[in-house]
């Protein structure tokens, strides 16, 4: 069985991975490469009109205010006007870009994503359970989108102010500049401890998310059972050790966030005291100038601030570059089955399938089917019987092409399934099982998903074939009645007749039957089992039942035992031999 394998690996031994998850996030930025440079030249638009008003300042400390020429002054005003609505019309056309890059790549993403759990099939579906996987696609997308919209155009933005103000800074006087290294050094050698235990604590964060995510579907999901059984006590116990273990590491996370915080802005301050000392014995030698001093002061605060929260963006990118590893690891996967690029296309499918030594397993020390031989001519119905977890359900996935075999073929037509079109395949097969899962729309629309075209002549036709039209006019609504979520509103025997009806839509060549009315009352059967007959009618059917009346009316009986066919033949036939099949009938194994 094909899983994802989420390596668990101290936080340290992750850079490698950071960097891979980091370039896989930026591919996406790939299609609107003349967006991002737009958004950039925008950047160093907004960074130098910002640094052009100290500037300003100190033009009017040093030069203006002295003289009182009121002609600059205006001038000066004129200019500072200008700036400020270039820096507001920028920003402007900065964030719309920032929001439009940002939903486009975060859209391409879950695209991506969603795309690659149907490439992945039902082997990872069986693997994880289903709030695992909503939470790849919603909560783990999102935190990648905030990459997309916040962390990465700030970090943009912050690196361009920084290189600009930096050489404004040494261009004033470099020793006043000299200070800022301590002070950055300081803060980068203590500050990232703490920004690591945020990360740590923020993965932890995350995973518990995820785990409560997972235990709410299943509240949601699992509703009926916990009445039925008097469970709530239970499930509020799960719930609350949830909600518990994410609350902590929660605030840990900020925790360590604040005292990042704090330490960021303790050696700001310091570094500001350091220069006020420093520039006004300067400011004392006229080395610098007080409109200069004042500047420098004002790009000072500003620049250190940068600085410093670029340190704290790459840390915190990084805590949610974590929470996207596991979605990283699910675009990197690689599907169990694979169809080939020049798949072979049968021109009318006849149905005849046959099994050579066909040997299979979902984890390597427990095989599942071994040697299994079978040949189905076309039209013929074959029933599937044994002992259960012998590997009936496992040879119709198998037929679907659902999972690969481990050894051994299986053919169409003689035809390895290999070598076919997965569509043609898909299309020329039909699927009625035990559970039939039913969407929330009309009923009209449920036997429609058969066939997206069928005209509304061919959906009556079916449901009448499906002994299903009797019982939808009966409904004040009629075809376009709700059923409710999975049908919830329409009995067993009634969903199972709209799944029948799926498949007259549908018209397949070959049927196969996994217990398709094992969960119906003895009323509900007979009227299922009717449809079901007509549904058979000239098709290759290959039924996986316990109920007897399927069994004597197949062509042929198949013992399946330890994977292997033991006894094969019609109903008369296998019993003469008094073996596997004889002890199952009248072991009442068979109902």
């Amino acid at each position: 069985m094909s899983t994802v394998q989420v390596e668990q690996t101290p936080l340290e031994q992750k850079q490698t991975s950071v960097i891979k998850i980091y370039l896989w996030v930026l591919s996406f930025m790939k299609p609107y490469y003349g967006m991002t440079i737009l958004l950039i030249l925008m950047g160093v638009i907004v960074s130098g009109c910002e640094l052009m008003i100290p500037k300003i300042i100190q033009y009017f400390i040093d030069i203006v205010y002295p003289t009182g020429d009121y002609q600059t002054f205006i001038q000066l005003f004129m200019i500072l006007l200008i700036v400020t609505v270039t820096i507001i019309l920028s920003t402007m056309g900065q964030n719309l870009l920032q929001r439009i890059l940002s939903e486009k790549t975060a859209r391409d993403l879950q695209l991506a994503a969603f795309r690659k759990t149907r490439e992945l099939g039902i082997p990872y579906f069986e693997s994880k359970p289903p709030g695992q996987i909503l939470s790849l696609l919603n909560n783990q997308v999102s935190a990648i989108q905030e990459i997309y919209k916040s962390y990465m155009p700030v970090s943009i933005q912050f690196s361009i102010y920084s290189i600009l103000s930096i050489a404004i800074m040494l261009s004033m006087n470099v020793k006043l500049t000299l200070i800022m290294i301590p002070v950055f050094l300081i803060y980068y050698i203590i500050g990232p401890y703490f920004a690591r235990r945020a990360v740590l604590f923020g993965k932890q964060s995350a995973d518990c998310n995820i785990e409560l995510n997972k235990q709410i579907y299943d509240s949601v999901s699992a509703l009926q059972e916990f009445r039925a059984n008097d469970c709530h006590d239970w499930d509020m116990e799960r719930h609350e050790n949830s909600v518990k273990l994410y609350l902590k590491a929660y605030l840990k996370t900020n925790l360590f966030s604040f005292l990042r915080g704090s330490v960021r802005r303790l050696c700001n301050n310091a570094g500001a005291i350091a220069i006020f000392a420093y520039g006004s014995i300067l400011s004392k030698t006229e080395e610098i100038t007080v409109g200069e001093f004042v500047v420098f002061i004002l790009i000072y605060f500003y620049t250190i601030f940068v600085l410093t929260k670029i340190v704290s963006l790459a840390t915190e990118q990084r805590q949610l570059l974590f929470q996207g590893e596991k979605l990283y690891e699910l675009m990197n996967s690689e599907p169990a089955i694979i169809e080939k690029e020049n798949p072979i296309l049968i021109k009318k499918v006849r149905g005849n399938i046959s099994f050579k030594q066909v040997q299979f397993a979902y984890s390597k020390d427990k095989p599942i089917l071994k040697n299994f031989t079978l040949d189905i001519r076309a039209g013929e119905k074959v029933v599937l019987v044994g002992n259960s977890g012998c590997g009936k359900s496992t040879i119709l996935k198998l037929a679907n092409r659902f999972y690969e075999t481990s050894s051994g073929s299986i053919t169409l037509d003689g035809v390895s399934i290999k070598d076919l079109s997965l569509k043609q395949l898909r299309e020329n097969i039909g699927c009625v099982f035990q559970e039939t899962y039913l969407f929330g729309y009309s009923i009209r629309d449920n036997i429609a998903f058969g066939n997206p075209y069928a005209s509304e002549e061919d959906i009556l036709a079916a449901a009448k074939a499906a002994c299903a039209h009797d019982f939808i006019m009966e409904l004040k609504d009629g075809y376009d009645t709700l059923v409710g979520e999975r049908g919830v509103r329409l009995s067993g025997g009634q969903r199972q007749r709209i799944a029948i009806a799926r498949m007259f839509v549908k018209n397949p060549s070959i049927i196969l039957l996994d217990e398709a009315t094992s969960a119906l009352d003895n009323i509900s059967e007979r009227d299922v089992q009717e449809a079901l007959n007509r549904l058979m009618d000239g098709r290759t059917t290959i039924i996986v039942t316990h109920r007897m009346t399927s069994v004597t009316n197949a062509d042929r009986i198949a013992v399946v035992d330890e994977g292997e066919v033991l006894e094969s033949g019609t109903y008369d036939q296998i019993i003469q031999l008094r073996g596997k099949f004889y002890n199952l009938v009248h072991g009442k194994i068979l109902k």
